[in-house]
């Protein structure tokens, strides 16, 4: 079966999310995929209850589920387990635990599955994902952001309206989540709202203050798109004008600038060219300060096709 499209090739490098693998990859990867439960009295021995890809001969199966899904499955008669192979010959495989909520999510992965093969299947599965960053339920909303996680740059600016820019900032204020902040940071560098902008040039000279790389690329690439005219300047300032910089945080700082100037690939949208050629100058001064980044200025430089720091990289 085809494959259906995972955006991992062109994804925003900032919010690569682990494990890269989802479970909507798992379910397309496996040739039949069902609901099972455990026969009661004869562990780890599972019967079918529903099939939703594929096919099964009918016979029950011995497969291994952990202990802690393996009681809950014992005390929740509603729920099942999830579990899938690739061929008919293989062994079934479990793949995740499955309430009533997660069992109608499954439902609709498979569903949607066709769709997402054929035309703008990538813009379907990303605006499908997206429309469950702020579901109820966590296992599905941690799906989620795994999805959106590794889009495209241009796809996260385009979906930042779905969540209500007052959850975002609940998001970001909870430290427990501080790994999946991300996302959301560059979301909220899409917003207006002067408070918002407020908000992340504080972030921004805070980590510039106490020299902390956490989500740094997010806070950069949001500062920049949140402060247009000047953000490319400031950052400049901050961190390539000086020399008293770790090259983590000069690491993290181009991670930010080269998501912003790779958006629209060889592009020639004149906001673009003006952005790229701002990036530019800013790695000319990088460069007298920091000749140790070279490598990751040139790698930039090779993509977009701009010949103008050849003298200094050479």
């Amino acid at each position: 079966s085809g494959a259906f499209y995972a955006p991992v090739a062109n994804a925003c490098v900032i919010c690569v999310p682990y494990p890269k693998t989802t479970l909507a990859d798992v379910l397309n990867e496996r040739k039949s995929v069902i609901l099972a439960r455990e026969k009661i009295g004869k562990p780890y021995l599972f019967y079918a209850v529903v099939v939703l890809k594929g096919a099964i001969d009918g016979n029950d199966f011995k497969a291994f589920i952990n202990s802690a899904d393996r009681r809950m499955l014992s005390k929740n008669l509603k729920d099942v387990a999830v579990f899938g192979k690739k061929d008919s010959g293989d062994d079934w495989r479990y793949i995740a635990y499955a309430d009533r909520e997660y069992q109608a999510f499954v439902r609709e992965i498979i569903l949607q599955a066709d769709s997402w093969q054929k035309f703008n299947g990538n813009l379907r599965r990303i605006d499908f994902f997206a429309e469950r960053l702020t579901n109820s339920n966590l296992r599905i909303r941690d799906q989620a952001y795994l999805e959106v996680g590794r889009a495209p740059y241009s796809s996260i600016k385009r979906i930042a309206g779905s969540i209500p820019r007052r959850q975002i900032r609940e998001l970001l204020a909870n430290w427990r989540l501080v790994e999946w902040h991300s996302l959301y940071i560059l979301m909220l560098g899409q917003s207006r709202h002067p408070d918002d902008r407020a908000y992340i040039r504080n972030q921004l000279e805070n980590y510039a203050q106490h020299q902390m790389t956490l989500n740094l690329s997010a806070w950069v690439a949001a500062f920049i798109e949140s402060q247009p005219d000047s953000g490319v300047e400031e950052i400049e300032k901050l961190y390539f004008s000086t020399r008293d910089r770790t090259q983590d945080e000069l690491e993290e700082v181009l991670k930010g600038f080269s998501v912003l100037g790779s958006e629209g690939g060889i592009s020639f949208k004149p906001e673009i060219v003006d952005r790229r050629h701002r990036i530019v100058k800013s790695y000319a001064t990088l460069l007298d300060n920091y000749p140790i980044m070279a490598g990751l200025v040139a790698k930039d430089l090779l993509n977009w096709k701009n010949p103008g720091l050849v003298p200094p990289l050479s």
